[in-house]
């Protein structure tokens, strides 16, 4: 079984599968799921949706602890801080910067260091390049939001590396790894950073992602219940 984590526009690609809504209950609160017979989803920001700030990541990734899930697929939108990855692409990154300026664990009471330093699912991006139609590799940059960054804080994410930035991945893939759960995002690429970026915009693009994305997620949940 395999988890995903995304917006609720991929209800409508999950619902021939078979998916029900269920009540799972967690230590962080009650939470809705679709569950089907080899996947779990989970929508990142709740029905009514709340910004990247107020998302409950705790309770999200707890809910697949709870389910048994090992294995997670994020999606995740991310402008493009680099010319070879365009909007409209599919990326799948393979490591990760956080300014969040937060920190993530379920280890409040003692001390406990998880190893980071591969931060993404290995197997799964394998899996996700044998699927095709995603560009594989590449630093994502977590920013907290909810604004867009700035031209400076574009230049240095440039310096450092990062080739996307989003707002939601670092919080999931270090809780995921304190759960012991094989975390990878997958990114639409909804726009460059630059100062023609607006909200609408980047929805505009998700929507007309929503087919290329319900395809590889369908086929990864195909290939991962073998």
């Amino acid at each position: 079984m395999i988890g995903i984590i995304g917006g609720s526009g991929l209800y409508s690609g999950l619902e021939s599968l078979g998916g029900e809504e269920r009540l799972v209950r967690t230590v962080f609160g009650d939470m809705k799921v679709m569950v089907g017979n080899n996947f779990v989803f989970v929508s990142r920001h709740g029905n009514p949706p709340v910004p990247p700030h107020m998302v409950k990541y705790h309770a999200n990734m707890d809910v697949f602890r709870a389910l048994r899930v090992d294995k997670v697929v994020a999606i995740s939108s991310v402008g493009s801080l680099v010319s070879e990855i365009k909007p409209g692409d599919l990326l799948v990154p393979d490591d990760l910067l956080d300014f969040t300026g937060r920190v993530w664990t379920y280890h409040n009471e003692k001390p406990v260091h998880v190893n980071l330093y591969e931060p993404f699912c290995p197997s799964l991006r394998d899996t996700l390049n044998e699927i095709g139609g995603v560009k594989i590799g590449g630093t994502y940059a977590t920013t907290k939001g909810p604004q867009f960054e700035t031209r400076a804080e574009a230049n240095m994410l440039k310096m450092l590396g990062a080739k996307v930035v989003g707002m939601t991945v670092a919080p999931e893939a270090r809780l995921a790894r304190e759960l012991n759960i094989c975390y990878q995002p997958i990114c639409p690429v909804v726009n460059y950073v630059d100062g023609n970026t607006t909200h609408q915009n980047t929805i505009d693009m998700v929507k007309k992602m929503e087919d290329n994305i319900a395809r590889v997620v369908n086929a990864l949940i195909e290939r991962e219940s073998v």
